[in-house]
């Protein structure tokens, strides 16, 4: 369980990954201004954190076949539990996990908004 635990999490890190960078090119086209900058970046982790709670919330659902973590659970022995479940399980367990942190680095750069738009 613990290797598809770590692959449910480097899936999750990957998707979170590229989320944030496309976040810093949006951060980076606003630097003209910095507190709507970070206060833009800080709205955008919301909605990445939001995202990330509604799939974790819809996880039950859904075939997981052909996902990254499917490989390597398909040649294990799962010891009677289903394989659909346990990968279930793993993926809920790091979208929460990446979840906080995204709301950390939002209220993060919710703070740096603050502080740039009070020096202004």
């Amino acid at each position: 369980m613990d290797a598809l635990q770590r692959a449910a999490r480097a899936s999750v890190a990957r998707i979170c990954g590229f989320y944030c960078l496309g976040v810093l090119l949006i951060m980076a086209a606003l630097s003209f201004d910095p507190a709507s900058s970070f206060r833009t970046g800080a709205m955008l982790a919301i909605a990445l954190s939001a995202v990330l709670v509604y799939k974790a919330w819809i996880m039950p659902n859904g075939n997981h076949e052909g996902d990254d973590a499917w490989a390597l659970i398909k040649g294990q022995d799962s010891s009677g539990q289903d394989p659909n479940r346990m990968q279930s399980d793993a993926l809920r367990t790091a979208y929460h996990e990446y979840s906080k942190r995204a709301m950390v680095v939002a209220l993060g750069l919710w703070f740096v908004s603050v502080v740039a738009s009070i020096s202004d």
